[in-house]
């Protein structure tokens, strides 16, 4: 495991400033964002759907243009650009209230949109440049083992200071992790990657034979995200009575059980002990198959089991996936830019697609029987992989 280390030292200035500090502030806030939205905006879930919904459909169009901006100052100066936009967002957040909602939340979406948009594409590729075939499974087990290990203390720290003192306290703290994030990222090594397609050549590729299977299994990803990050929390909200220290307990009980399992399977996939394909063929079905569970949870005690199980399997569907994407990436030589802004509009597309019908069906039945629709998607993901093992 420690071999990722003996990596580019590039990898290990990425991981403290992103999975560290970045990761920390992402950690105490990661399941009360939603919830916090869904409590300003009169507890309606159309008007949250429709928030992150905006959000997706703007990144989809707006990515490739940016791109030239990325070109011109470069990834590290966008990562510490995209530092900047997530501080805004969180001093906009800090200042919100169910009375003024409606205006702040006219700077927290294009805030937020460019956060994402000057973000996530520089990450990936960072990520790819600075870790190698061989220990990429072990840097995907330690990334994600870290964000289990924030995840244990995060949510039960984060409930305690929402409870105690408020958001907007929680808001100012983040805030503070993200501004130190941000000069992290003047650490990180630049790359020399360099986008080039235009936003037609970007969008027929993205529908083109050679990425099609591919890009499937992305929107399909990106789909079923979006159940864990934006229903799965809001649900606990209304199950939990809006008790926000009892949300963050059971979460963090959870996170911790799984950690140990995140850095342990990284390994064997690195030294082919565990078959990437098969391991997620198995896991996929396993965690699809906990999202139909999860339709019928009703107590405390049942979300707790559920919860476990559902993160247990996800592991066995995450680190492989996270692995084998970040493979097809390098695999992609210099187009490995152009690769990620594929990935990143597909995965939008998903998230666009599953909110959609999440908020139609949220109009006539309960939330969580919307868990099914990503049961669907979590095995769709396979698209990926039969894919991969075609390629």
């Amino acid at each position: 495991m420690f071999k990722v280390f003996q990596q580019d030292g590039g990898f290990i200035r990425l991981f403290i400033a992103e999975r560290l500090v970045h990761g920390t502030a992402s950690a105490l806030m990661g399941i009360f964002l939603p919830i916090f939205l869904f409590t300003v905006l009169n507890e309606n879930f159309l008007a949250v759907g429709a928030f992150y919904t905006i959000i997706s459909i703007a990144y989809i169009f707006l990515l490739v243009p940016c791109m030239q901006i990325m070109n011109h100052i470069g990834f590290r100066n966008a990562l510490i650009l995209s530092g900047g936009f997530s501080v805004i967002t969180f001093t906009l957040l800090y200042f919100s209230n169910a009375e003024n909602i409606k205006l702040t939340i006219l700077g927290i979406i294009p805030a937020l949109l460019l956060f994402r948009i000057f973000h996530w594409v520089p990450y990936h590729v960072s990520f790819t440049v600075f870790t190698r075939t061989g220990h990429r499974g072990s840097s995907v087990g330690l990334t994600y083992a870290t964000i289990a290990l924030m995840a244990v203390a995060g949510p039960l720290i984060a409930g305690y200071i929402i409870s105690s003192f408020g958001y907007d306290t929680l808001f100012f703290v983040v805030t503070v992790l993200l501004v130190i994030a941000t000069v992290s990222y003047g650490f990180v090594p630049n790359t020399n990657e360099k986008f080039t397609w235009t936003f037609a050549q970007t969008w027929r590729q993205l529908f083109s034979k050679k990425y099609g299977n591919t890009m499937l299994g992305f929107v399909a990803l990106g789909a079923e995200a979006t159940f864990s990050i934006i229903v799965w929390p809001i649900f606990l909200y209304i199950t939990f009575s809006g008790n926000v220290l009892e949300i963050g307990a059971i979460t963090a009980l959870v996170a911790g059980i799984t950690m140990t399992l995140q850095l342990t399977l990284g390994y064997l996939l690195d030294t082919k002990k565990l078959n990437e394909i098969k391991t997620f063929q198995v896991g996929s079905i396993l965690y699809a198959v906990g999202w139909i569970i999860k339709v019928f949870v009703l107590s405390v005690v049942e979300i707790f089991f559920v919860g476990l199980y559902h993160n247990v399997v996800k592991i066995f569907t995450q680190t492989p996936i996270e692995t084998i994407l970040y493979d097809m990436s390098s695999d992609q030589g210099r187009y490995v830019d152009e690769f990620t802004v594929l990935r990143e509009t597909a995965v939008h597309i998903g998230r666009v697609l599953a909110l959609a019908v999440i908020i139609v069906l949220s109009l006539h039945v309960s939330l969580q029987w919307t868990f099914i629709i990503g049961a669907i998607f979590a095995l769709l993901i396979n698209v990926i992989f039969r894919a991969q093992k075609e390629a």
